[in-house]
């Protein structure tokens, strides 16, 4: 059932080239609406969309602990068709079977929005909101046609639509959320999206911990004029210093074990070939499992950031916080009883760091929460050529299914 689940999901793109479901567009709508359908005939299974657009699937009232299984089905622009797609595939199967044997199991899907937050560069949405972790500030990021998150937000009915303060006529916007159901235990199913299970013959990763990550703002303004008729002494150009930082950004990782960072987003205005821009921005995201390198990464950022100033006469630089998520730990006791279900299948696993971002994550923050990898075929993710085998996708499935139908008989011994 799981293939069937992501054949579904995979004809709902807005685009034929690779996958392109954006968060927090009708794209993800019409995908959260494709799970719901699943159990659209059910009696006892209850539709929860939170105050966030997080989807719930919820066998019973929604009182009580949950066993909860979930992922994301937003993607990148044009990408892959497994990523975050599988753990919500996997999740609806083994809920399905679960139910078959327990019609009372206190067990739910959780489909979480805007996971990979390209449309306002914040990703996490739905999960962060779930464990509490968003800020009023964040509402007021505007995606590429000036938008704003507040006000997306408020037309889907989820939140107030932002306001201007009258003492000072800024913007303002309140975040409201309330935990729709309790999670006793989380589990996520997801690709590697890297080669080191391939690389070690290794059937499904444990990930026993997910990397820290941290998303800047950097941006510069300066001034418009003829770029034929200016001359270069006296031109303003804002994307010459936002230009020549992103050249130098893999030279602030350098020494640092398992360190990354990334541009990957950027923007100039007015955006015309023969008009000198005066403003530019790039999008800058570092990760390491490390907080000690995390802060030397952001520490080296802002010294250059410092240093590219002075160097560009009458142009102003600004290095603007966007998110942070600190490196997690997912729970031991967790990572243990999805192990022990990989012995009784004879699937060979390993321990691991994820260097992605997962909702499993923000989970971890609430309640325990585990997550297992399947192999990624040549390592590649987030492109249209994304795959798995498909003996590993099923093996997705059926793992996840005894994990949380052994988590179910917990819950309910429990009581």
């Amino acid at each position: 059932m799981v293939q069937q689940h992501l054949k579904k999901f995979r004809r709902i793109s807005a685009t034929k080239d690779g996958i392109t479901r954006l968060g927090l567009t009708e794209w993800e709508d019409k995908a959260h609406a494709a799970a719901v359908a699943v159990f659209g005939r059910s009696k006892r299974v209850k539709k929860i969309r939170d105050l966030a657009g997080n989807t719930f699937l919820v066998n019973g009232e929604g009182k009580g602990r949950y066993v909860v299984m979930g992922s994301h089905l937003d993607t990148v622009p044009n990408g892959g068709w497994l990523d975050g797609t599988l753990g919500v595939a996997a999740a609806l199967t083994a809920m399905q079977r679960i139910l078959t044997k327990r019609r009372n199991a206190p067990v739910a899907v959780a489909i979480w929005a805007d996971e990979e937050g390209y449309r306002f560069g914040n990703g996490l949405w739905g999960s962060r909101a779930y464990a509490g972790a968003v800020s009023a500030e964040e509402l007021l990021l505007r995606d590429r046609d000036g938008k704003m998150l507040a006000e997306v937000l408020a037309e889907r009915g989820l939140q107030k639509k932002p306001r201007r303060s009258r003492e000072t006529g800024e913007l303002r916007a309140k975040f409201v959320y309330k935990q729709p159901i309790e999670i006793a235990v989380y589990g996520e199913a997801h690709i590697e999206q890297g080669g080191r299970l391939i690389e070690a013959s290794k059937r499904i990763g444990l990930v026993t911990q997910v990397s820290g990550m941290r998303r800047w703002r950097l941006e510069s303004r300066g001034e418009t004029n003829h770029a034929g008729t200016t001359a270069m002494r006296e031109r303003r150009d804002a994307l010459v210093p936002i230009a020549g930082m992103v050249g130098r950004l893999p030279q602030l990782v350098r020494g640092l074990e398992m360190g990354v960072i990334t541009c990957g987003a950027m923007g100039v205005e007015p955006g015309v070939a023969n008009v000198i821009p005066d403003r530019a921005w790039a999008i800058v995201e570092h990760r390491a499992p490390s907080e000690r390198d995390q802060d030397e990464i952001a520490r080296r950022l802002k010294e250059l950031v410092a240093t590219t100033g002075p160097r560009a006469p009458g142009v102003g630089l600004e290095m603007i916080p966007i998110s942070e998520m600190r490196a997690t730990n997912l729970a031991e006791e967790v990572t243990q009883r999805l192990e022990a279900v990989c012995k009784k299948l004879d699937a060979e696993s390993m321990r691991m760091v994820s260097m992605a971002a997962h909702d499993a994550m923000n989970v971890a923050r609430v309640a325990p929460a585990g997550l297992f990898f399947i192999p990624s075929l040549r390592g590649v993710s987030h492109r249209p050529d994304e795959d798995s085998r498909r003996e590993d996708i099923k093996l997705a499935g059926e793992i996840l299914y005894r994990w949380a139908l052994a988590e179910v008989e917990s819950v309910l011994s429990a009581h």
